[in-house]
């Protein structure tokens, strides 16, 4: 195969890259974030899943290289390739199949050059003009001639790549792909096929009616020999561009297919992958939704419970109803990855609206060790004579405007060490030195407001422990907690402290525990259930093709069809289970189930709990739905006596109208959390 750039190519959308951002709504998932295809029963043998998580933020400016060259003149054969091989003389693999039929046969490579049945070049990029060190062959603009392989073919494409981040400040990528001629005629196609052999990767069906990069696409999991693969394109989503910021996909307006092998932060990885026999599928040929679940009654759970088994006399309860219900997050600012403060996202104006609608806190998520300006060489420091060091004048610009301003306006606040980077986790979280630099950022923060005789400022020891893995252990985290807690100690008895446990501030760990013996601590949970509901649609999730979930289940507005409800070829099976039992799971007296667990623990201790995250994300269910799910969380706060705050101002968790800055609260989420009482 000639592999050049095409004629006159202007750098499809793909080469920008960025197909999966986190974004607002990176909210607190227990759910793995890739949702991948699972291929095809027509494999050769068996594939071996790859790992293939990614996290692109959607705000990168980066640049794609220049594809403005023609096609390279050279016939000369480039060392790397091996179409000299006699095909017969390999290791028979396959033998793989080339669909016939009323589609279109993009390539089979049989041809020997770059160039696609349909007349356009093969391209490649990488991200080495973001000053990333990734590396693909064929380089972008080099020839190169397809591989030979014996498995029912002669030749394939052949792509092989190093992921290296260098200096490109976002995960490493490499693409490949070739444009199709936009035409009404490919409103006919409603999937794709190929085979492949080797690294996990994405594949984009990209459209010319997307102008953010955000195009249409599914992952697909590494493979160890040939495997077929079929996607079809309303199984396909877009990386961030949910709800009412996602463009309708349309055939019609197909102007590429490519394809993107991504790294995970600064891990280099060198792999390969062969592709065969891509061909657009008439649809016709695309295989049609079937009835493969039952539309049953609800089955609601039974709640029984005493008064003394959910009350709580110590004043701590009194003061966390006080000071801790009826509250809000800022999401994706202060703790983002790249969040230390530029500018003021949200201020004063953002308090006053929330404390005219009726919120009575704010709890602000903020990364705190990006404050420390020697924090990595102090962790490194084997020696102890490194002293942390810390840019007070932003950080405490920051910190003292919001203890003003939610003062000047009666809203409590409370301060979350609130990572994104992840920066404890399974390996920094037995780093002695890396919690002591957690505790002496604590220190150095409550010895700040140590004089502030407002009682309600809080201090949130660590939002949700190793939140992307969830792979750091109770009793691990426990250690880190309890020097954290010792540190704010040593110069601040008054404050009051949050606790939440390992694994997503999990329900389950935390009625496990013995509390601390520091008597001035409010424990936190989180809870999402019904998952599946508050998390259709988010492409962070394994759930990003789910929709029309409602709450609660209805029998009227259920199908026996799972795709009605987004689920795909590829959805993992936990997905399948929780959209095909969310009869069982899909009411108030569910999510009050795992609640009641948490107010028990917390009466049988005397200590106080409350829930500082729960929402619903607004991208594929309906107002309807989030306002009954808003209104069940408030009735099951309200009963069992447990504070709340909302994850969520504005964005996909919104209880705000405004695309960043709040403008009003939304229609009916007033009456449905009661904030006017």
């Amino acid at each position: 195969m000639n592999f050049k750039a095409k004629t006159s190519l202007t750098l499809s959308a793909a080469a920008l890259l960025f197909l999966c951002a986190c974004g607002d709504d990176s909210s607190k998932s227990s759910a793995p974030d890739d949702t991948d295809i699972t291929p095809t029963d027509s494999t050769t043998n068996n594939n071996t899943p790859g790992d293939n998580k990614t996290e692109v933020p959607s705000d990168s400016s980066a640049t794609p290289a220049d594809s403005s060259a023609t096609p390279a003149d050279s016939a000369a054969t480039p060392a790397d390739s091996n179409t000299t091989v006699d095909p017969s003389t390999l290791p028979a693999e396959g033998p793989i199949t080339l669909p016939t039929g009323k589609g279109l046969l993009l390539d089979d490579f049989e041809d020997g050059d770059g160039e696609s049945l349909t007349g356009n070049y093969w391209y490649t990029y990488s991200d080495a003009d973001n000053s990333g060190a990734s590396t693909i062959v064929p380089e972008p603009k080099k020839d190169f001639l397809p591989a030979a392989v014996n498995n029912g073919s002669n030749y394939a494409m052949k792509i092989v790549y190093t992921l290296d981040k260098g200096d490109y400040e976002y995960d490493p990528y490499v693409g490949w792909g070739v444009q199709i001629d936009e035409d009404d005629e490919n409103a006919k196609y409603g999937g794709i096929t190929y085979w492949y052999k080797g690294g996990a990767h994405e594949v984009h069906i990209e459209i010319s009616d997307v102008k953010n990069y955000d195009q249409y696409l599914a992952k697909v999991k590494k493979a160890t020999t040939w495997t077929q693969v079929t996607i079809r394109f309303k199984d396909l989503v877009q990386g961030w561009s949910q709800g009412k910021d996602a463009v309708p996909f349309n055939p019609a307006h197909i102007t590429a297919v490519s394809f993107q092998a991504k790294g995970s932060g600064s891990t280099i990885t060198t792999d390969s992958l062969y592709i065969d026999n891509i061909y657009l599928q008439d649809t016709s040929e695309v295989e049609k939704d079937k009835e493969d679940m039952s539309i049953n009654d609800p089955v609601i759970p039974e709640i029984s419970f005493t008064e003394a088994e959910i009350t709580v006399t110590n004043p701590l309860q009194a003061k966390a109803m006080k000071y801790l219900n009826k509250g809000i997050n800022f999401t994706n600012w202060l703790e983002d990855a790249k969040g230390k403060f530029k500018k003021f996202v949200f201020d004063e104006e953002d308090i006053k609206l929330m404390a005219e609608s009726g919120i009575k806190s704010l709890r602000l998520p903020i990364d705190l060790d990006l404050y420390a300006t020697n924090r990595d060489a102090f962790v490194k420091d084997s020696k102890d004579s490194v002293v942390l060091k810390f840019d007070d004048d932003t950080l405490f610009m920051v910190l003292d405007s919001f203890v003003e301003w939610t003062g000047k306006y009666g809203m409590s606040l409370v301060i979350d060490y609130h990572e994104y980077d992840n920066g404890y986790n399974a390996t920094t979280a037995v780093n002695d030195k890396y919690i002591k630099m957690m505790a002496e950022t604590w220190k150095h923060v409550a010895a700040h407001y140590a004089e502030n005789t407002r009682e309600d400022i809080f201090f949130e020891l660590l939002n949700e422990p190793d939140m992307k893995y969830g792979a750091v252990k109770a009793e691990t985290w426990t250690v880190a907690a309890q020097a954290m807690i010792d540190s704010i100690r040593s110069v601040d008895k008054t404050h009051t402290i949050l606790f939440g446990d390992a694994e997503w501030y999990s329900i389950k760990l935390l009625t496990q525990r013995t509390p601390f013996t520091d008597n001035n601590i409010v424990y936190v949970i989180h809870n999402y259930e019904p998952f599946v509901f508050t998390h259709q649609g988010g492409s962070w999730t394994d759930y990003a093709t789910i929709k029309n979930i409602p709450f609660p289940y209805d029998p009227a507005k259920w199908s026996k069809v799972s795709g009605d409800f987004g689920v795909v070829k590829g959805s993992p099976t936990s997905v399948k289970n929780a959209v095909r039992n969310y009869y069982k799971n899909g009411s108030k007296e569910a999510i009050m189930k795992q609640m009641l667990k948490a107010k028990k623990w917390a009466a049988e201790n005397n200590v106080p709990v409350i829930i500082n995250e729960f929402g619903a994300l607004n991208l594929t269910s309906t107002a309807e739905s989030r306002l009954n799910y808003l209104t069940a969380v408030r009735e099951i706060c309200d009963t069992l006596q447990i504070p709340w705050t909302h994850w969520g101002y504005t964005g996909g968790f919104s209880l705000f109208e405004g695309d960043l800055k709040g403008t009003k609260l939304i229609d009916g989420v007033a009456e449905a959390p009661k904030l006017g009482e």
